[in-house]
């Protein structure tokens, strides 16, 4: 049987521009990782939020389903989604660890199943710490420029479209994604909303069939 995980995504307030990018790329490695390691992933949680606060409703509902047993592995793209303080990072580790699950993170190649990478999982939020320091004064100021000019990074997401260079909802798309919001309401899997899409005839924004893989992108972004 194979061992169910839950997977959580932070994006910066300050990357509000590219995170559509940033997000449908997390998710990518996420699911990659589940499945070359053979997780069962039954989720993915996601939060929009400063990378020093841990009270996100995102990270609390990824912790709870740990702590009830739902799942016993938590997958992250990179140690400093879960904080960008070293104290923080350790302080959700141990928690993690009561629950009797395990925090893999893709980046840094660290699971904390093992005492070695417990010490690596140590060291690596030292150093996310210091990295977090020196870049953040940067994204901020590249973030304003780009805010000030107007501009749009990427194209927009599931269920919205630009029109006069304003991101306004789809109408035809909008009733997908409440369908999916129902579906999941009603206890539906991934799998099960996807192929329900696929009867359906509808396709993606790409024209392709539906994979637990987008339905779960779109399910995470509404969350916040």
């Amino acid at each position: 049987m194979r061992t169910r995980a839950i997977g959580y995504i932070r994006l910066n307030n300050n990357e509000k521009a590219i995170d559509r990018i940033t997000f449908d790329a997390q998710v990518d490695k996420i699911w990659a990782y589940a499945n070359l390691n053979g997780f069962e992933l039954v989720d993915i949680f996601y939060d929009r939020r400063s990378g020093k606060e841990t009270e996100c409703d995102g990270l609390k509902q990824s912790l709870s389903m740990l702590d009830i047993g739902v799942v016993s592995a938590l997958i992250v793209y990179k140690l400093d989604c879960l904080s960008s303080n070293v104290l923080d990072v350790l302080a959700l580790i141990s928690k993690i660890e009561s629950y009797k699950a395990s925090l893999h993170s893709i980046v840094e190649k660290l699971d904390t199943q093992s005492d070695l990478g417990q010490f690596f999982v140590s060291i690596s939020a030292t150093l996310n710490q210091l990295e977090s320091s020196r870049v953040s004064e940067r994204t901020i100021l590249a973030m304003a420029s780009k805010k000030k000019q107007g501009q749009h990074c990427g194209s927009p997401a599931y269920g919205y479209q630009m029109v006069d260079k304003k991101l306004l909802p789809h109408p035809s798309e909008s009733h997908v994604v409440a369908l999916i919001d129902t579906m999941k309401a009603d206890g539906a899997t991934l799998q099960m909303i996807a192929d329900e899409l696929n009867n359906q005839g509808i396709s993606t924004k790409r024209n392709s069939k539906w994979q637990p893989t987008q339905v779960s992108r779109i399910l995470a972004s509404k969350r916040n």
